[in-house]
């Protein structure tokens, strides 16, 4: 089983988009695949043809005290999710900020559900990394896939994160973490010279993929669907499919070095 949860360094940065086509080009090339949503902005969902009227979701069965693991849907593309529901904001604090039992009783339900050959994709959010009640959570992860933009905001943040966030730096160092380029756009001087910055400085933290920057993400998204689906022949339906082909490797090449 491989574990990847999928965060946005900044408001953005594409982390549901990420999630979304990943899990489906991974689906393409006959990856088992479970996307869950633990962020509770339930954006996920959209990407896998829900209706937005839809509030169905793990957290808010646990919310009420039904089972959790009937909230699962398989969207018309043969994704299996786990949408986070529509809760309000009050709920949503005193359910996972404060409180570590439904986070880790989803991670132990999940793991339980024990088949070799199923990659479990999260959907989250960069502040999960570091707070203490999503530890073990985060322990639990074979990989932290960090969604940046090459603009100068990303850069100053990453700067001030390695320098103030022990947590990161750590999982930098136990080589959990792994930054995906998102939105790249190579006409522009500034989007080439901050990749090659980044490139530089972050080495093979980097994922060698980047993602480029297409308007066809944004008109399959309104359509609430993948790219791979909607534009199979663009620019970013290949990344997603280069990016599914990186991971299995990756993980391949992992599990026989472990």
């Amino acid at each position: 089983m491989k574990r990847l949860l999928v965060v946005s360094l900044r408001r953005g940065c594409g982390s549901t988009t990420v999630t979304a086509n990943l899990a489906q080009s991974l689906v393409k090339i006959n990856k088992p695949v479970l996307a869950i949503d633990v962020s509770a902005e339930n954006l996920l969902r959209l990407h896998f043809g829900t209706p937005y009227d839809e509030n169905d979701g793990w957290a808010v069965r646990m919310m009420g005290g039904t089972l959790w693991n009937e909230a699962g849907f398989s969207s018309p593309q043969g994704v299996d999710f786990l949408p986070y529901g529509q809760s309000n904001e009050i709920l949503h604090q005193s359910f996972t900020q404060t409180n570590n039992q439904p986070i880790n009783d989803l991670n132990q339900g999940l793991l339980s559900v024990f088949e070799p050959s199923q990659w479990q994709l999260f959907h989250g959010e960069f502040w999960q990394i570091s707070t203490p009640v999503w530890q073990d959570f985060i322990a639990s992860m074979d990989m932290i896939f960090v969604v940046i933009k090459a603009d100068a905001m990303n850069y100053a943040v990453l700067q001030s994160l390695f320098e103030h966030n022990h947590v990161l730096r750590e999982l930098m160092d136990n080589d959990k973490i792994r930054f995906i380029l998102n939105q790249y756009q190579p006409e522009t001087e500034i989007g080439r010279d901050l990749a090659l910055v980044l490139k530089q400085e972050l080495k093979t933290l980097l994922v060698p993929v980047l993602m480029h920057q297409d308007t066809a993400l944004i008109e399959c998204a309104a359509n609430l669907t993948t790219i791979q689906h909607y534009s199979p022949i663009s620019q970013a339906a290949k990344d997603y499919q280069a990016l599914a082909f990186w991971c299995v490797s990756a993980f391949s090449s992992s599990a026989e070095q472990g």
